[in-house]
């Protein structure tokens, strides 16, 4: 298998949130290892392998896309970096929101993060939360229906084959497609032609 087919056989996930602690506990948990470092400086995007079942993912780390403090010039350069590393395209986008974090400004924060991957960014995205909420959040919810209320709530119980099923589930949705971010593709092409990323794959 060339290294293009054995690319675009992965399951690519992109994990956005606030909080490196956060993303790293979410990204260790699917992975079953202590893949992602919660001391790892906010700016950095990592792209991490592993194996959950009979799956090969590829799960591309971004925990400070969903700041609200963030700029325009930030919010392109680091989607560009996450599409980069997901060539060519992520089947899912993961963004990890808590009930008593969720603002308006948050939702605006998140609608522009995701327009900048795609206007069809929804069918390929879910909202994670690491705790049970204490009341219902009306902008939360809101954001959890434009993703056609797909939400997993991760608890003590919680099985990473559970969340696998959901990110089969959408893939399975969209026909095994990955998500197209036609916009960025001409500044991946040059990139690709001149520089080298870091990459950590175990598989």
């Amino acid at each position: 298998m060339s290294s293009r087919e054995s690319r675009v056989s992965d399951l690519r996930i992109v994990l956005l949130g606030k909080s490196v602690s956060e993303n790293s506990l979410v990204g260790n948990f699917i992975l079953g290892r202590a893949a992602f470092d919660s001391e790892a400086p906010p700016d950095v995007v990592e792209r991490v392998g592993g194996r959950l079942k009979d799956r090969h993912l590829i799960i591309i780390n971004s925990p400070q896309l969903l700041q609200t403090n963030i700029s325009d010039h930030q919010i392109t350069h680091t989607v560009r970096e996450c599409v980069f590393l997901s060539d060519p395209g992520p089947h899912v986008i993961v963004l990890l929101l808590r009930h008593e974090q969720c603002s308006a400004e948050d939702q605006e924060c998140v609608e522009k993060v995701l327009h900048s991957f795609s206007e069809r960014v929804y069918q390929h995205t879910m909202v994670l939360s690491t705790q049970e909420p204490n009341e219902t959040n009306d902008i939360l919810q809101r954001i959890i229906q434009k993703c056609a209320n797909r939400h997993f709530s991760l608890q003590r119980s919680s099985s990473p084959d559970d969340l696998l099923q959901m990110f089969e589930d959408i893939v399975k949705m969209n026909d095994g497609h990955h998500l197209e971010c036609a916009e960025a593709a001409q500044y991946f092409t040059v990139k690709q032609q001149t520089t080298g990323r870091r990459e950590c794959d175990d598989i």
